[in-house]
């Protein structure tokens, strides 16, 4: 298992460092788990996290998004499942860079980079404290 995005208490919205994941060509499908461990008291309180990729590190693509965490919902788990060798759902597409609806776009991503971006909305005592990890499967 790899860590994506450690265990902290944010407050804005920001993103993970690039992680560069060595040989993902051989990485044939991942299961994604988002840990919400303590969130914000309000239910105008939002989070939305994202896993990206990137050919360069610039230009960032969601694949993953997974459902919205509100303040008030309390300790959330939530699982994404990803493989590589299905047939993409679109071949064409800009890239969306935290904007993707709550889902997994399923087919090839970038070999280069992967990141953990999320998106704080609400009162100013927001705060949601979560991680984000990976199990890789390879060929």
């Amino acid at each position: 298992m790899i860590t994506l995005a450690e265990s902290a208490a944010r407050a804005s919205s920001s993103n993970s460092s690039a992680l560069p994941i060595s040989h993902l060509e051989s990485v044939k499908a991942a299961v994604f788990l988002l840990d919400v461990t303590s969130a914000a008291q309000l239910v105008g309180d939002t989070l939305n996290v994202y896993i990206q990729s990137s050919m360069d590190g610039t230009v960032w693509d969601d694949f993953v998004s997974f459902t919205q965490v509100l303040g008030n919902g309390g300790t959330k788990q939530f699982i994404a499942r990803w493989v590589r060798d299905l047939s993409p759902e679109a071949e064409l597409a800009a890239p969306s860079d935290k904007a993707m609806a709550a889902g997994v776009r399923q087919g090839p991503v970038p070999c280069g980079y992967w990141r953990v971006a999320w998106v704080i909305e609400g009162g100013e005592n927001k705060s949601f404290t979560f991680s984000v990890s990976a199990e890789l499967f390879r060929k």
